[in-house]
């Protein structure tokens, strides 16, 4: 079924488009075959033409290969793919991105978990009038994405569904629907734009220097707050436009899941650390130093749970450093003492 082209232009066919694209929709994929399946058939069913899905294969499993060759087969040039050497663990997601990006040939690139999906059909369409109706091409827009777990939408605010009511302050839609926002702006919502409903323009892509590889947890939250502290212009849209599957704890099959708590917590500490020391926006710098107190406090307080007083102390310490209340300096004595008596008997 021929399809409209993305803005101004004649219809194309969907299945027909090798040369250049305005959006480049990426997926890193190991081992999910089925569930890949399903987020390609997501991005398939937009109402625009003007899309091209890179794919890249990060050393899934042999069992896996003939799926996804399949797969690749039915999309046709629609597709590039890319596969990468077998590692234990992979190369990890943002090494699979960064791949993705270097072959994409869209002048904006969107991301799409492969154990997630995309529900609206309109999303690139009404995205390409968004950048259509702006003076300067926008940097970078984010929309927001439903949470689900076993199916079921998670009632609560998970990224930036609340920025309408936080904001401020407060936004005003532009002419063509979007929002434009500034960091300090975005910093007040609960939780920070997701990959999946996340449209970056490739120039800004390079400029930030893509995803940084060091980094197999939260990788996406140093992405977004390096992308929104560097942008000249920033799109809030609305729409609910994915569906995030929270993953089993009990599958070990995302990095989410295998990456061990503590390690999780070194993590964070990293790219926030990275905000704090290179981040242009006061609001990014300031975001970034609160929540390293928190991840310095969540440290303490597992060490502590696991036995591990000396740590746990030091780590206490740090926290009071990072951001003093009288709560926790009192907890904080409460660990240096037990680390004394415990050293004397």
């Amino acid at each position: 079924m021929p399809l409209a082209r993305c803005g101004a232009g004649t219809p194309v066919d969907a299945m027909k488009h090798d040369g250049p694209v305005r959006f480049s929709v990426l997926i890193a994929t190991r081992n999910r075959p089925v569930l890949l399946r399903r987020a390609v058939e997501s991005v398939m069913r937009q109402d625009c033409a003007d899309w091209e899905i890179v794919l890249v294969n990060d050393g899934s499993d042999d069992i896996h290969l003939a799926s996804l060759a399949e797969l690749v087969r039915e999309l046709g040039p629609r597709v590039q793919r890319r596969d990468l050497p077998r590692r234990t663990r992979g190369h990890g997601p943002s090494f699979a991105q960064n791949e993705c990006a270097a072959i994409a040939r869209g002048d904006y690139l969107c991301f799409l978990d492969d154990d997630d999906e995309w529900i609206d059909d309109g999303h690139l369409s009404r995205l390409a009038h968004m950048i259509d109706g702006q003076v300067a091409a926008p940097d970078l827009l984010l929309a927001n994405q439903q949470a689900c777990r076993d199916g079921v939408p998670v009632q609560r605010v998970v990224w930036i569904e609340d920025l309408l009511a936080r904001a401020v302050p407060p936004l005003r839609a532009d002419a063509t629907g979007a929002f434009p926002v500034t960091p300090a702006q975005l910093l007040c919502a609960t939780g920070f734009g997701h990959l999946n409903a996340t449209t970056i323009r490739r120039t800004h892509f390079e400029r930030i220097g893509g995803f940084d590889e060091g980094l197999r947890y939260e990788n996406d939250r140093d992405f977004n707050l390096r992308a929104i502290d560097q942008a000249d212009t920033i799109l809030y849209v609305q729409d609910v436009i994915a569906r995030h599957h929270i993953p089993d704890p009990a599958a070990r099959a995302s990095m989410s899941t295998i990456v061990g708590d503590l390690e999780k917590r070194v993590f964070q500490l990293r790219l926030l650390d990275k905000a704090i020391l290179f981040a242009r926006q006061e609001a990014v710098q300031a975001y970034a130093r609160r929540h390293k107190a928190y991840t310095l406090k969540r440290i303490a307080t597992e060490a502590a749970a696991m036995g591990a007083d000396r740590t746990a102390a030091h780590y206490a310490l740090e926290a009071a450093g990072a951001r003093f209340t009288f709560g926790w300096a009192g907890y904080t004595m409460l660990l240096l003492l037990r680390l004394l008596w415990r050293r004397g008997t």
